[in-house]
């Protein structure tokens, strides 16, 4: 407790200087946030320099990138002392947990009084922003998740490329045969990527047809713990168990290195996983391709936005600097420079016809994307959360499956009441 009052004062001392350097030139101070690589090329901070230097505006940016460990606890601590940040970033499983804390400023009444201001975006990414019948986030990027794969090993296999009539036994056929073993029993390779990552597994059970919440996201029972579920999860876990497994487990990973750096080292052939992969295979330049999800191709849209932060006392200059973050210039810097799509719709349609035969099916994708549960309402959050714990536990055998889900749903609701 001392230790996080410390850094709450600290971090309330410094934010309070920085806004009185900048308020002696008579400007309106914006302070804005998000997680990151500060080493990398940045979209935001080329639109803040750009912004800061416009002589004619009274408004001032000052930007702060955190790395993503402790993106968090920097947020709830900033808002702890008092101050809080202006504008801050928030990934889509969180969406509902700062609207739920009071930490995000109604966007409603800013947009009503802006006459000359109207979306560019999507409707569908317009609307992940609203949570409960109110605009609370404008979406910064996002990206499907789809199947990317390594070409050369299915050339070497004899394997025919994954298609849009594949079913989830399509893929673990494929799978099978693009799994090789040294002659001393050690693997020499993987088909596919049966990860722990909850939106992957989450994706998986979406294009099953299966689902952990209701159609409206205000129950789990009869649906995290129900039998297809439990079905579905059991064949996915046994993919990277045994010495049969078709997937690397745990300690392959650690042998062979992460999912992306096993695809293209050629050791890895399928993986489930957002377009963020897309500059490190480019740059490698591995043989790569992309395909929409076996089984009815339903998979999660991952996303993360801006939202303006509940404590600002200058909820108009903020608007200006929130439209700026996501708005048509500051999201071509972000295509330029990140893997995201463009959350502008002309953009979309421009970026079409020169993204590449071999990335199509992360556009493809796009027309059967969902949002993560953690959107869709606020049992959302705890469900997923409940559900990452029952994986884990499922991997690690601790307990029968239907006990281990059984166990998940009395967590999300033991979670509600709190």
């Amino acid at each position: 407790m001392k230790k996080w009052t410390v850094l709450a004062l600290v971090l309330a001392m410094l934010l309070s200087l920085s806004a009185a350097a900048y308020a002696s030139e008579g400007k309106t101070v914006v302070r804005v946030t998000r997680w990151g690589d500060v080493s990398q090329q940045d979209a935001e901070r080329i639109m803040v320099d750009q912004f800061n230097a416009d002589a004619g505006k009274n408004i001032e940016i000052i930007y702060d990138v955190v790395p993503g460990d402790g993106y968090g606890d920097r947020l709830i601590t900033s808002f702890s002392s008092g101050e809080g940040y202006d504008i801050f970033a928030s990934g889509e499983g969180d969406f509902y947990k700062w609207v739920d804390t009071s930490l995000t400023y109604p966007l409603d009444s800013l947009i009503a009084a802006d006459s000359d201001w109207n979306s560019e975006m999507a409707q569908s990414i317009y609307d992940m922003g609203n949570i409960g019948g109110t605009q609370y986030y404008f979406v910064r990027d996002y990206n499907p998740i789809c199947l990317w794969y390594n070409r050369d090993m299915f050339d070497a296999a004899g394997v025919a490329y994954p298609s849009s009539d594949w079913t989830w036994d399509d893929l673990f056929a494929a799978a099978e045969a693009l799994t090789v073993k040294n002659d001393d029993g050690t693997y020499a390779q993987f088909g596919f990527n049966a990860q722990s990552w909850t939106y992957a597994v989450l994706s998986y059970l979406k294009s099953l047809g299966l689902d952990i919440v209701n159609a409206d996201c205000t129950d789990v029972d009869g649906y995290l713990n129900s039998e297809g579920v439990a079905e579905a999860l059991e064949r996915y876990v046994a993919l990277s168990v045994g010495d049969n497994r078709i997937s690397p487990s745990a300690a392959d990973l650690d042998t062979f290195g992460n999912a992306t750096a096993m695809l293209i080292d050629g050791k890895l052939a399928m993986t489930l996983t957002g377009a963020w992969v897309k500059g490190d295979f480019e740059n490698s330049g591995v043989n790569y391709g992309t395909a929409i999800t076996p089984g009815n191709h339903e998979s999660y849209l991952c996303a993360s936005a801006y939202a303006i932060g509940s404590r600002t006392k200058n909820p108009e200059a903020a608007w200006e600097v929130l439209k700026a973050l996501t708005g048509p210039e500051c999201t071509a810097l972000r295509v330029e420079y990140t893997a995201a799509l463009p959350t502008i719709d002309a953009q979309l349609e421009s970026m079409r016809e020169g993204y590449g035969e071999r990335n199509q099916g992360v556009l493809d994708q796009l027309a059967y994307a969902v949002q993560p549960v953690g959107v869709r309402g606020k049992i959302g959050g705890y469900a997923a959360t409940a559900f990452n714990t029952a994986l884990e536990r499922m991997v690690f055998n601790d307990g029968s499956t239907m006990d281990i889900l059984n166990d998940a749903v009395q967590e999300v609701y033991a979670a509600m009441e709190e």
